[in-house]
């Protein structure tokens, strides 16, 4: 599933495999962008994940709402029983995430791995 606007800065891309999704978002998380990433959110979790990866590339901007769809999908994994892991070697979003208490939250790994279809975080 791909979700393009294409009057934003954000580009979205999602697999689902049963309990596990992962999210590829490129782009700016902004006020215009965040309600897109909440319903990929809400997709992915209506679909049956519960194991949500949301990878980020190409982020220049985070404001206070894109902010917010960070924490609104570790709320909406973990009130499922699942969890939600963070994945990318972004400084913009690890420095976020430091700065505001999240990194001992929400965990954010620099790259991943993809060993026998099945995809996982790796690294810190």
């Amino acid at each position: 599933m791909t979700s393009v606007d294409p009057c934003s800065d954000l580009h979205l891309s999602a697999n689902y495999d049963g309990e596990r999704a992962r999210i590829i978002a490129q782009g700016n998380l902004d006020v215009y962008t965040a309600p897109l990433l909440r319903a990929q959110l809400v997709d992915a979790v209506d679909a049956g994940a519960r194991r949500i990866t949301l990878i980020v590339r190409g982020v220049n901007l985070i404001d206070s709402s894109g902010l917010s769809g960070l924490v609104f999908g570790y709320k909406l994994a973990t009130g499922c029983g699942g969890d939600f892991t963070l994945c990318g070697d972004e400084v913009l979003v690890a420095r976020l995430l430091a700065r505001t208490g999240l990194d001992r939250v929400i965990p954010l790994h620099r790259d991943f791995d993809r060993g026998g279809g099945e995809f996982r975080a790796t690294g810190s």
